[in-house]
């Protein structure tokens, strides 16, 4: 008996444990050449973090991200090298144009912002509750 209920219970915990969904992560990667085919920008949006990691080809020292509809930034930020990271907590989730400010030119490219890591996660636990 104490072997069957043994039993049971590390069947339980093997189909609970199997059975528990896995988040995949998406990697949208958005690169921007300039017009002699050299990579000027590269961003990716990884939807397990907060943030997004901006490189550039080019020091650049401002970038902003513009709302396509009212053609308004929605976020600019300083910068100094040619890396930044950032924060998706920031930005709705959507499509914008993005500009990074170089000394000598303004390098202009589309990206769509996926939720943050902390939506999702909220979103998860209230779709938890209401199966409890």
């Amino acid at each position: 008996m104490k072997k069957l209920i043994l039993t049971l219970v590390f069947s339980l915990v093997a189909v609970t444990v199997s059975a528990q969904s896995k988040e995949v992560p998406k990697l949208l990667k958005y690169v921007t050449r300039a017009p002699n085919g050299t990579i000027s920008m590269t961003i990716v949006d990884d939807s397990r973090a907060n943030t997004m990691k901006l490189t550039s080809a080019s020091s650049f020292y401002k970038y902003q991200i513009i709302d396509p509809k009212t053609n308004q930034p929605v976020l600019t930020a300083w910068n100094r090298g040619k890396v930044c990271e950032i924060a998706k907590t920031k930005i709705a989730a959507g499509t914008y144009d993005i500009r990074l400010f170089t000394r000598n030119f303004v390098i202009t490219s589309k990206i769509k912002v996926s939720a943050t890591r902390k939506l999702i996660n909220a979103m998860n636990q209230d779709a938890i509750a209401v199966i409890d």
